[in-house]
């Protein structure tokens, strides 16, 4: 039986270089900043400390059990969000893990449809890529209600840019097809009654 758990420090512990990069609603880079991130487990507890390397700051988290909220696949993708969404604000983050290298994103939702969307290249020392063009301006197409983006050549957000009403389906993922054509990806998924979805291995349908 697979362990979220287990499964989450498995595939996603350890030391991760990153390139955070913020659009706005169109798909247009606003700024960019590189990242430290520790993840590990330590007296029962996981812990979380990502460093601003420009500044210094720090942020730090530390949880015993994973969020009811959060969903985690067999291969140590992860997402995260609210069990419950209304069309107003709501913000989710996705991510896929590839060994050596992570592809993260997180997406906020406005009163009015899509906010803003912060891509995320991570990977560990010694594994990095080159960071995403600069600056960033996402090519974009249609799926059903949901937009595609394609920050990087492999990579595709799946976005919601809809002033939504109660009762839309919606739903936001993220897929990656990496150089030796092996895909990884999750999608999360929200229900006319807007309740989180249970993970399914069947991709992305279009939503209308």
């Amino acid at each position: 039986m697979n362990d979220p758990r287990s499964t989450l420090l498995l595939h996603n512990s350890g030391h991760w270089l990153g390139c955070f990069v913020r659009l706005d609603r169109t798909g247009k880079e606003q700024e960019r900043f590189s990242t430290s991130l520790e993840v590990k487990e330590a007296g029962g507890l996981i812990q979380t400390c990502l460093t601003y390397k420009e500044s210094g700051r720090q942020q730090s988290m530390n949880f015993e059990s994973l969020p009811a909220s959060m969903q985690v696949t067999q291969q140590g993708h992860w997402s995260t969000g609210p069990n419950f969404i209304t069309p107003w604000n709501w913000v989710a983050e996705l991510c896929v893990v590839n060994q050596q290298q992570r592809r993260r994103m997180i997406v906020r939702h406005g009163a009015s449809g899509l906010d803003r969307v912060i891509y995320i290249v991570e990977a560990k020392p010694g594994n990095e890529q080159r960071s995403p063009s600069q600056p960033l301006h996402c090519q974009s197409i249609s799926f059903g209600s949901l937009l595609i983006w394609q920050p990087e050549a492999g990579v595709e957000l799946f976005l919601d840019p809809r002033d939504r009403q109660q009762g839309d389906i919606t739903g936001c993922g993220i897929r990656w097809c990496d150089h030796n054509g092996i895909t990884h990806q999750i999608l999360r998924q929200y229900n006319a009654a807007g309740t989180l979805s249970p993970l399914s291995d069947r991709w992305i349908e279009p939503i209308d």
